[in-house]
C-alpha cells in the first residue's frame, strides 16, 4: 500500500517535485486505457461568497523545475534568482464573481507535483530561493510569514502521460473548502467538498480538548484580525510543542510489548514482521532497521511521521513498518483489543479512543467525509476503502476546481434537495462520486454504461437515496466478472460513509465474463429509512474482480 500523502513538502520550505510523485499512484486502468494528450480544460469556479477572488496554478516541468502557469495558459519556468527569499511574478488568475461563470485555463503541457491555489480579498504572495532548481516558497504556518492573515487554501494535483491525479488533503491545515470534478475515460468523477461549517466545529472542538486535557490544541486555530477562524493547522505544524503530551501512553505502549509479541503486516509484497520489545526499542526479527532502531518516538515524530524512529526509508519492509507504527499511534490503536496486529486486527470503530491521541485527526473525521488528517491516512486493515479525496482518470478531457462547493456545475449529482428513489433502478454510472474505477460501454439489455477495473478499497457513492418510512427486505445488482481464477470480492452496501452501516453484501467472481451479466440479489441485514447517501464499497482482492451495471433495493 502507496501513501497518498501531500504531493509537495511543509509549506514555507523549498519544494520542487520529480517527475512522478511518489504519492501519486499510476493509473490502475489497463484494460484498453488511453494516455493523456497534452491538453486539459481546466476550469476554475468562485462559489465562495466572495467577489474577490485568485486562482493560481503551480508546479514543476518535466526536468523538475518550478512553474506557475498564466490565465492564457502559459507555462512559466521561474527565474533563478541572485538572492534568496526573492519575490516572483503575478500569475494570479482573477476569477469572477461568486456564482458567475467559470474562468477557462487549458493546459497545454504537463505540471507535475502541482497545486491549484485560492486566495480571497488579497493575492499570495510567493517567493524563490535560487538553486539549480530554483525553490518555489510557498505560504507558510507560521504567524510571521507574509500570507498569515491571508486566507488561502489549495488542492494537489500531478497531470502527465500516464493522469490526471488530484486529491484534497488535510495533512497541513482545514481551510476553505474546495471542491473538484473531472470527466474523461474514467467517466464522471467528483470530489466533495469540507461540510459547511466544519471548520467552526473543528476549531470549536478543538478548543474543548485543550480545556480538558490542557495539551496545546487551541493553538493550532489561527484567526483573522476580528477573531474569525482562517484555518486550522495540523499538529505537525503547531506554533507551539507538544512536549512530553505521548509520554504516558508509549510507557504504556513499551511496556506491554515487553511481553506481548507485536506484529505489523508491511502489506503488498512486504509481508508481516513481528517482535517485541528489547531495551528501549521494539525489535521486529528479520526487518532491517537501516540503523534507525524503532525506539519511543517524540510527539513532532508522530505527528509528521517522517522523523525519529518513524522515518521512513522509502518503499522497503522498514518504510512499510514504520508507515504503519505512525498510523497506529496517531490513531492510539497499539493497546486496544486486536491492536498487536496492525493494521488488520483493528477496526475503524477502534481509532481515537484513547484519551492520547492525535484529536486534531480525530475531528477531522469527525466532520469530513474525506480526505487525509496525518501522512499515513490511508493505513488500514486489508481490503478498506480508503479515507482520501481524489480523482484519477488516464485520458481526461476536462477539470474543474471550485473554491466552495458544486465543482463542475453539478456533477456532483444529488444537490439541491433532489434524492432519488431507492426503489427505481440506480445505473452504476450515476455516481455522485468515486474512487478508483471506470466506465465503459455495456453490452447488456439496454446499453449504456457500466463500472468497472474494480478491485478492494474502490468505492461507488450515490447520494441522497431515499428509502422512505419502512425499509426494504433486497439488495438486487447485476454483475458480470471476467476475474482470473482464485479471484473474488464483495460488494457491501453502506450508508452515509465507506465505512457506515452495511446493509447488505454480495460476493462475486467470475460468471463467464465481463460482459456476461447476471441479476445477483442479497437480503438486507440492517434496516434502512429515510434519506441516505448509498455507497457500494469493494473488498477482497486486489485485482478487478467485477463490473457493475446498476442496483436497485426491494421490499
Amino acid at each position: 500500500m502507496v501513501s497518498r500523502r501531500s504531493f509537495l513538502t511543509a509549506a514555507g520550505a523549498t519544494a520542487t517535485a520529480a517527475a512522478l510523485s511518489p504519492f501519486s499512484p499510476l493509473s490502475p486502468f489497463t484494460r484498453g486505457a488511453t494516455a493523456a494528450g497534452v491538453s486539459l480544460p481546466v476550469s476554475l469556479e468562485n462559489n465562495s461568497g466572495s467577489d474577490t477572488v485568485y486562482a493560481y496554478i503551480s508546479g514543476s516541468d518535466s526536468s523538475g523545475w518550478p512553474v506557475f502557469v498564466s490565465a492564457d495558459g502559459t507555462v512559466n519556468r521561474l527565474p533563478n534568482p541572485s538572492s534568496t527569499v526573492t519575490p516572483i511574478a503575478d500569475y494570479s488568475i482573477p476569477l469572477g464573481a461568486s456564482g458567475s461563470a467559470a474562468t477557462k485555463v487549458t493546459l497545454t503541457d504537463y505540471v507535475i507535483g502541482g497545486r491549484v491555489w485560492f486566495s480571497v480579498g488579497q493575492k499570495i504572495q510567493f517567493f524563490v530561493n535560487p538553486g539549480s532548481p530554483p525553490g518555489l516558497v510557498q505560504p507558510g504556518f507560521v504567524s510571521s510569514d507574509p500570507n498569515w492573515q491571508t486566507h488561502w487554501t489549495f488542492c494537489e494535483f500531478t497531470y502527465n502521460s500516464a493522469n490526471l491525479y488530484a486529491n484534497i488533503s488535510y495533512v497541513d491545515m482545514v481551510t476553505l473548502p474546495v471542491s473538484m470534478a473531472s470527466t474523461g475515460s474514467a467517466g464522471n468523477q467528483s470530489v466533495s467538498p469540507l461540510p459547511n461549517g466544519a471548520l467552526a466545529s473543528i476549531a470549536s472542538g478543538l478548543k474543548s480538548q485543550h480545556a480538558s486535557d490542557g495539551a496545546p490544541w487551541d493553538q493550532l486555530v489561527a484567526t483573522d484580525s476580528s477573531g474569525a477562524v482562517l484555518r486550522v493547522l495540523a499538529p505537525s505544524h503547531s506554533p507551539v510543542d507538544f512536549g512530553g503530551y505521548w509520554d504516558d501512553y508509549l510507557d504504556q505502549v513499551w511496556s506491554h510489548y515487553a511481553g506481548t509479541t507485536l506484529t505489523v503486516n508491511g502489506q503488498g509484497s512486504i509481508g508481516s514482521y513481528s517482535g517485541t520489545v528489547q531495551g528501549d526499542a521494539i525489535v521486529f526479527s528479520g526487518l532491517n532497521d537501516d540503523g534507525v532502531p524503532f525506539t519511543k518516538p517524540s510527539a513532532a515524530d508522530i505527528f509528521g511521521c517522517a522523523s525519529g524512529p518513524l522515518y521512513n526509508s522509502g518503499p522497503d519492509a522498514r518504510g512499510a513498518v514504520a508507515a504503519r507504527l505512525a498510523a497506529a499511534l496517531n490513531r492510539s490503536t497499539l493497546l486496544v483489543s486486536g491492536g498487536n496486529n496492525q493494521p488488520d486486527g483493528v477496526t475503524p470503530a477502534q481509532y481515537y479512543q484513547n484519551a492520547t491521541t492525535n484529536h486534531y485527526a480525530r475531528l477531522v473525521h469527525q466532520y469530513a467525509s474525506i480526505g487525509y488528517a496525518f501522512p499515513y491516512d490511508d493505513v488500514g486493515p486489508t481490503g478498506a476503502a480508503p479515507v482520501d479525496g481524489h480523482l484519477q482518470d488516464p485520458a481526461p478531457t476536462s477539470w474543474t476546481i471550485a473554491l466552495g462547493s458544486g465543482a463542475g456545475g453539478g456533477t456532483t449529482g444529488g444537490g439541491g434537495g433532489e434524492t432519488t428513489s431507492a426503489y427505481s433502478t440506480i445505473q452504476a454510472e450515476s455516481y455522485a462520486a468515486q474512487s478508483g474505477t471506470g466506465t465503459e460501454t455495456c453490452s447488456d439489455s439496454g446499453g449504456g454504461s457500466d463500472v468497472g477495473w474494480i478491485s478492494a478499497g474502490d468505492w461507488l457513492k450515490y447520494a441522497s437515496v431515499d428509502f422512505g418510512s419502512s425499509s426494504p427486505n433486497q439488495f438486487t445488482a447485476r454483475l458480470a466478472s471476467g476475474a482470473g481464477s482464485g479471484v473474488s470480492g464483495a460488494i457491501q452496501v453502506r450508508l452515509d460513509s465507506t465505512t457506515g452501516t452495511k446493509i447488505a453484501e454480495i460476493d462475486f467472481a467470475n460468471n463467464g465474463g465481463w460482459q456476461s451479466w447476471q441479476t445477483v440479489p442479497a437480503n438486507i441485514v440492517a434496516p434502512a429509512t429515510g434519506v441516505h447517501d448509498v455507497y457500494l464499497v469493494f473488498a477482497g482482492s486486489s485485482s478487478d474482480f467485477v463490473n457493475v451495471n446498476w442496483f436497485a433495493f426491494t421490499h
